[in-house]
């Protein structure tokens, strides 16, 4: 009877096209497939977030059949089609017995093969219909098996099994084995266990049904299949089938996800590191924790030091809420400081040890250009910026506009601020941070290797007492910091700079003193720091055409200290503008008016020094000639560079002059003599 059966349907196939001829062939079906969801990873192919585009079905990426767990492939065709190794498409046997069990019962039984459900997969006339309920008519299941055998006769059982696990639905809207999987169970297809597949195929003769119904009919076939001592387990599992289909899987970076992803496929690969964005997220978190109600946004933006791409972009702890890393805030015009400073310090008008008036405080009216830097909260910062105006077109190389209204506020992004401040402790190169690891950006410069270094060398300064040393870690390794407010102080940007990160904190609210905005800057900072576990870091390496000298303050408002300078700008004693410093050790003789010096045969030069210093030392190109206030040297003739240098080798004076023995005595009487002179002792 089934022979005969069968013989008819063959026949009936040969004369009907119609059913088959809309079934595509298997690499139609995998090239057409599309993903709901779109994907962002980490530079290491790790998910950082995903966005679902398709709103009718949630389906994932296509999975080829070898990545199906075994359990998943051995409980599908248990429960659906156990002889689908052995049919052509139809299983006469199964056919025949529902037919039986559909004329003497009024629960109905199927009977299709998988084939037969791909078939009705493919083409839409032979599916279910959607009513609840309804069922396929005669005709249809007709067509369907006709379908099935066209698909067997042109398709391999492996491309069938794959193309119905990758395509049969799920509960509500989830299409697919891996999509079923991940957000079920938040499992890959391939790390099914035999419990979570007996459940998973056990919704597909009724995806929505109730949950426990569910676990019954899984429970029923795993006692089939002689491991029925998985019941409780599936019990146990089922309540996961009610999960929320619609959530994100990942959600470390669903800011930078929403900038980047455009449509349901994609996978973009970005510079991030999955484990640095976790950092930068643990490390708010712990900071705002306690003070969320008083702030309204707080981000973070980590930037790799060498080639500015981005590590970590922490929007906001909430993921729906506006991307705080992007956003335009006001701040002070302190921000233009480091900016006012290095133009200074790269046109040789100041050094760090230039004195500016401190802005009416009686106790200290004067501040080092290095100390107005470290706190630009003190008064020093008005005569800085009174120096020289911001240099507009170094702020515009640097991605900063100044605002057209001068008494207006700048106003910036946190990754403007990052991207402006990295070039101080990248030795002056500016680079456009990337997200993107397929991007590439070019390096223009935007200062000096040495006067980056200099800038830098203030900020990291260890010793500093400014706000901004809250930023600083405890373990003595090199770190330069900055930090600027909004003129109400109801937003902060703090910046951190070491051997490998930089990293940028921006909170905005309205809390008390422990809780205001700059205090959780520096406190996220440190709590990120701490996640993060980077050992100290080393300074940077000095670049050449820098001295390192010590220098004294005249008034002695600040102690004195080793400062960096461009050569040819070196000080020993730094006097505040218009003062006559009766401190400053000078060279009296030879003096600096003329540059010739003339000697008889058998005279000495007469080095004299003032105040009159004991253990000052005496340097000609770079070779100590004699120490003391005063002291005679005959040298051949030649232009020399003369220095009067400290115990520790401060310069305190320097000459230039040039020489020379005359041959006769008219000469010298008209010659010009730059130095006193006497006999040579013999």
């Amino acid at each position: 009877m089934l022979q005969a059966l069968r013989r008819v349907v063959l026949a009936a196939a040969l004369a009907s096209a119609s059913a088959t001829a809309q079934l595509p062939s298997f690499e139609q079906v995998r090239a057409a497939y599309h993903p709901s969801d779109a994907l962002l990873l980490d530079r290491n192919g790790k998910p950082l977030a995903d966005i679902r585009f398709d709103l009718t079905r949630r389906r994932f990426d296509w999975v080829p059949l070898a990545q199906f767990s075994p359990a998943l492939r051995e409980a599908l065709i248990a429960a659906e089609d156990r002889r689908f190794y052995e049919h052509d498409g139809v299983d006469w046997r199964a056919f025949v017995g529902s037919l039986w069990h559909n004329l003497l019962h009024d629960n109905k039984r199927g009977g299709s093969t998988l084939t037969m459900q791909l078939a009705g997969l493919l083409n839409p006339a032979i599916a279910i219909p959607a009513a609840p309920g309804a069922r396929r008519s005669v005709g249809q299941k007709w067509d369907q098996g006709l379908a099935a055998q066209e698909l067997e006769a042109h398709w391999s059982k492996a491309q069938i099994l794959e193309a119905y696990l990758n395509l049969a639905p799920f509960r509500g809207d989830l299409e697919g084995v891996h999509a079923a999987s991940a957000v079920l169970f938040g499992k890959s297809p391939a790390a099914l266990d035999r419990p979570e597949a007996l459940l998973i195929t056990a919704l597909l003769p009724s995806p929505n049904g109730r949950a426990e119904r569910t676990a019954r009919r899984a429970c029923a076939r795993a006692k089939k299949m002689g491991v029925g001592n998985l019941c409780p387990r599936l019990y146990e599992l089922a309540p996961r089938l009610d999960t929320p289909r619609n959530r994100p899987r990942f959600t470390l970076a669903p800011h930078l996800a929403r900038r980047v992803l455009h449509a349901g496929g994609e996978r973009v690969t970005t510079t991030l590191d999955a484990a640095t964005q976790q950092a930068a997220i643990d490390g708010l978190r712990d900071a705002l924790q306690g003070a969320t109600q008083r702030v309204s946004s707080a981000a973070v933006l980590i930037l790799d030091v060498n080639d500015a791409s981005v590590r970590a972009w922490v929007g906001g702890l909430d993921p729906h809420s506006p991307d705080a890393v992007t956003t335009v805030r006001s701040v002070q015009s302190a921000l233009w400081l480091p900016f006012c400073a290095a133009n200074l310090i790269e046109r040789r008008l100041v050094t760090g040890a230039s004195l500016l008036p401190n802005g009416g405080e009686r106790d200290s009216p004067w501040r080092s250009m290095r100390v107005a830097l470290q706190q630009p909260e003190s008064g020093s910062q008005a005569a800085m910026l009174a120096l020289a105006e911001p240099p507009a077109e170094r702020l515009r190389q640097a991605g900063l506009e100044l605002p057209k209204d001068s008494a207006a506020s700048p106003e910036l992004t946190l990754l403007q601020a990052a991207q402006a401040f990295r070039p101080f402790v990248a030795g002056g190169n500016w680079l456009a941070a990337r997200w993107l690891a397929d991007s590439t950006a070019a390096a223009r410069r935007l200062w000096r290797n040495d006067t980056a270094y200099i800038i830098a060398d203030w900020l990291a300064d260890p010793t500093q007492k400014g706000a901004a040393s809250e930023l600083q870690r405890p373990d003595g390794g090199w770190q330069a910091v900055w930090r600027m407010s909004d003129p109400t102080r109801d937003t902060a940007i703090a910046m951190h700079a070491g051997e490998r990160y930089l990293i940028a904190v921006q909170v905005a609210g309205n809390g008390s003193r422990a809780e205001q905005p700059a205090r959780l800057a520096a406190r996220a900072i440190a709590a990120i720091q701490h996640h993060l576990g980077n050992p100290p870091s080393r300074a940077p390496r000095t670049p050449s055409g820098l001295v390192l000298g010590l220098v004294a303050f005249d008034p002695p408002v600040e102690p004195a200290r080793r400062e960096w300078f461009l050569r040819g700008t070196e000080v020993s004693l730094s006097v505040a503008p218009g003062r006559d410093s009766t401190l400053a050790h000078k060279i009296v003789t030879p003096e600096g008016a003329n540059s010739g010096a003339l000697l008889r045969r058998g005279e000495a030069l007469v080095l004299e020094s003032s105040p009159a210093t004991p253990d000052a030392r005496w340097w000609a190109d770079g070779e100590l000639i004699g120490e003391g206030a005063t002291i005679l040297w005959a040298p051949p003739a030649g232009h020399y560079r003369l220095e009067l240098r400290s115990p520790e080798g401060v310069v305190w004076d320097r000459r230039e002059f040039t020489l020379s023995y005359p041959d006769d005595d008219a000469t010298r009487e008209h010659a010009p003599s730059s130095g006193a002179s006497q006999s040579a002792p013999r």
